[in-house]
């Protein structure tokens, strides 16, 4: 987990989680907490009381600056982590994409730039920023021609960073991140792994869009927070501000239901439909500037990975 020098940074100090209550920020909350810090969580709803017991609670949505911007003013390091589309959604209602995602961060930033934190570290997305003419795997420097309004979102949020780094000095660090998985992901419109293991525990068809030959690159939740803790930390004043954080490595949808089948011990019930126009084929993060700056890579195996994510499925879905 995190080094020494990354507990002795951050013990004692006080971390903003915006959208602290969903999974990646339960996740960061309890790393967090675990050593030390002082951590505030905003965030409109939580996926679990107990797993952020010794945090304090802002309920409250990006927009609801009011409600939060005295307590902003009061961080040293904020971590925005929200979203309030996926990018399967997005392009039904770009406007709401914008005007959700975008102008918020924009008040943000307004209220940040006045009081010079430590650092803001924003999860931006590590697949649908590129599109799917980039090399495979894909640098940082890759072109950027988003196939969905979610991914044109936070590359607009990437580049406004850059802009209030130059106009007001205001540190932040921008992570593409890969597709997360892990304990306190329940499934749902994202999160491919955890929906097929719920399904599966619950004995449930699963139902996969297109031939299961997608590819993607997931990332253990252990591993991301790893590195984000670490970007938070980057004190190297000429080292880039973005970085890829994933495996580095493909795993097609069919090598999931695998993985899953054999932990699990049982035929799954697979039902295959019709692939969406926004599916990017393969999706692969190059993190090798994240070794290098961050000094990070993942450290869990996939099956090490996806067998405690089952474990903790299994005992959250059990019946009461």
């Amino acid at each position: 987990m995190t080094s020494d020098a990354t507990i002795k940074e951050l013990s004692g100090r006080r971390c903003i989680l915006l959208g602290g209550g969903g999974f990646i920020g339960t996740n960061v909350c309890r790393h967090l907490l675990g050593i030390g810090a002082e951590v505030v969580i905003v965030s409109p709803q939580v996926v679990s009381e107990e797993a952020l017991t010794g945090a304090t609670c802002i309920r409250a949505t990006l927009d609801d600056t009011d409600k939060y911007a005295s307590t902003i003013r009061q961080g040293d390091y904020v971590f925005h982590m929200v979203s309030t589309t996926v990018p399967a959604t997005s392009n039904a209602n770009p406007i709401a994409d914008i005007s959700n995602n975008v102008l918020p961060t924009l008040k943000l930033l307004e209220i940040l730039r006045q009081k010079q934190i430590a650092k803001l570290v924003y999860l931006s997305s590590g697949g649908t920023v590129y599109g799917k003419d980039v090399p495979i795997p894909t640098p940082e420097d890759a072109a950027n021609e988003p196939m969905c309004s979610y991914g044109i979102h936070k590359l607009a949020i990437e580049k406004y960073l850059a802009l209030y780094k130059l106009l007001h000095g205001l540190d932040s660090v921008s992570l593409r991140v890969a597709n997360p998985f892990g304990p306190y992901q329940t499934g749902g419109a994202q999160g491919v792994i955890a929906t097929i293991i719920r399904k599966a525990i619950a004995g449930e068809a699963i139902a996969i869009w297109g031939d299961g030959n997608v590819v993607r690159d997931y990332i253990y939740v252990t591993d991301l927070t790893e590195a984000i803790l670490k970007a938070a930390l980057l004190d190297n004043a000429e080292a880039p501000r973005l970085y890829n954080i994933g495996s580095g490595e493909g795993r097609s949808i069919r090598d999931i239901l695998h993985t899953v089948q054999t932990i699990h011990g049982k035929l799954l019930d697979v039902v295959f439909e019709e692939g969406r126009a926004t599916d990017v084929p393969v999706s692969i993060l190059d993190i090798g500037r994240a070794k290098r700056q961050l000094d990070w890579l993942p450290t869990k195996t996939w099956e090490e990975a996806i067998a405690e994510t089952y474990a903790w499925s299994a005992r959250c879905n059990r019946p009461n």
